[in-house]
């Protein structure tokens, strides 16, 4: 495997170029309209139009005046929308929202491009590549730009991270001195406020750095800049929200009734507000679900998600388990776009059972663009997984940040609310790891016959 390093030639740019033009016109053809197409959508605009309800003021007047400052979510995409929703004029709503969208099909090639350095760095210039053409051409991203939601800019945020800290420790590490690892967090920091999903990764990230092969102690100590420069990020939000909140919350407090929810044996009945405000009465004695009764601590939501799971902690792993498995089995995207109850492994599963036609199938609302997801998805579950096996045993310390990035993410969501949504993060370094899964495959395959050492050589179009 070769390890020349990714260079910005004529075949990445052409790749991006391509990128770029794909989702501007997914963004022009199929989200030109006011609908977010996303259940927070609405929720995140309000918030971009209001832009003082990222504020901290608890006077029960202003509240009233103004509106109670926002808890539940974090202050980086709301703040990424004010431009659009303040600077373009309420009379051309359409504009509004289709700019924001125009914008995160940008971001989203920044993360084509990222995938590429981080991949090319690596493993060489030939995964590099691979990793790029996939994810330019991934259909799960393409579409997820379309949504007035965080994702697309929250994984641009932490895939940046993730390469100025490989660039940082992967040798050979550039003579910047502690630069990069500032760099690293500075960005850490703003995908934490973006979604906190990555808030208790620095542990991770500790971990690594004791496990430094040659250099323990500057690891150490670069990983003390890191997570010295996110603490500056993260912790005046964090202040302001107990502020408002009037107890710690780390970064947002919708994180407390996700776990209680979760915990509850009849959580999938729990569908609506006046359902979840009455099982919230049930479980901590206030009328209202925290958001509506500000008297409901968070703390009292996870007492109750504890005492439910000690009353049948076997059939809470359980659940657990299940919700694990059928989340990683769905790619994420393809509800994008499509009506409720239109799915392709319900219908495949009816043409099998000989419950529907091969027409009724073929009739499936977006069904070549969700089967293109699901097979960018398995490609890179099962390549990811094949990649790390692969790489361990020379690279293990070197990937070691992707694998537990994409372990730390089905651990943290898994108690609290997991679905493809919130999985979906983990996939680029899946793609970087199926990249690498893919050109060792090749080489293996070549070994066996004759012909020109392929897939994407370094050569090609440089």
């Amino acid at each position: 495997m070769e390890n020349s390093r990714p260079r910005l030639d004529r075949f990445a740019w052409v790749v991006l170029a391509m990128a770029l033009a794909l989702r501007v016109a997914v963004i022009l053809i199929a989200f030109n309209t006011l609908e977010p197409h996303s259940g927070d959508g609405p929720f995140y605009i309000r918030t971009a139009q209001r832009p003082w309800l990222l504020g901290a003021y608890r006077d029960e007047k202003m509240q009233y005046e103004r509106g109670v400052p926002v808890t539940s979510i974090g202050p980086v995409y709301p703040i990424y929308l004010i431009p659009f929703y303040n600077l373009i004029p309420d009379s051309a709503p359409l504009a509004q929202i289709v700019g924001a969208r125009l914008g995160q099909a940008a971001i989203d090639t920044l993360t084509v491009l990222i995938v590429y350095l981080i991949a090319g760095r690596l493993f060489g210039v030939r995964v590099g590549r691979v990793a790029l053409v996939a994810q330019a051409l991934d259909a799960r991203y393409i579409f997820a730009a379309g949504p007035i939601a965080s994702e697309t800019l929250f994984i641009a945020l932490f895939a940046a991270f993730m390469l100025a800290y490989v660039g940082a420790t992967v040798p050979p590490a550039l003579a910047a001195g502690w630069g990069r690892y500032r760099l690293a967090g500075l960005l850490l920091g703003l995908a934490q406020l973006t979604r906190p999903v990555p808030l208790l990764y620095p542990v991770v990230l500790a971990v690594h750095a004791w496990l430094h092969p040659a250099d323990r102690k500057q690891a150490l100590r670069g990983f003390a800049w890191l997570l010295g420069v996110a603490a500056l990020i993260v912790v005046p939000w964090m202040a302001r929200t107990a502020y408002v909140t009037g107890e710690f919350t780390p970064i947002v407090d919708t994180v407390f009734v996700h776990f209680w929810r979760n915990a509850r044996p009849d959580r999938d009945r729990i569908t609506s507000d006046e359902a979840l405000a009455e099982a919230a009465a049930e479980d901590t004695g206030f009328d209202g679900y925290r958001g509506q009764n500000p008297h409901v601590e968070g703390t009292e939501y996870v007492s109750a998600g504890v005492e439910h799971i000690r009353e049948a902690p076997l059939r809470w792993v359980g659940r657990i388990a299940k919700d694990t498995l059928d989340a990683y089995l769905q790619p994420y995207g393809t509800v994008i776009l499509t009506p409720p109850g239109s799915g392709v492994r319900q219908a495949a599963r009816a043409f099998l059972a000989g419950e529907a036609s091969l027409g009724q199938v073929l009739a499936v609302p977006g069904l070549w663009r969700r089967a293109l997801m699901y097979i960018w998805h398995y490609w890179a579950l099962i390549g990811g997984a094949a990649g790390a096996v692969l790489a361990a045993r020379r690279r293990g310390w070197e990937i070691f940040p992707l694998v537990a990035w994409v372990v730390y993410v089905t651990g943290v969501t898994a108690p609290l609310l997991i679905e493809p949504r919130y999985l979906f993060p983990a996939m680029f370094a899946l793609t970087i790891l199926a990249a690498y899964a893919s050109v060792r495959a090749w080489d293996a395959l070549k070994a066996r016959g004759s012909g020109p050492r392929s897939l994407l050589r370094p050569g090609l179009g440089g």
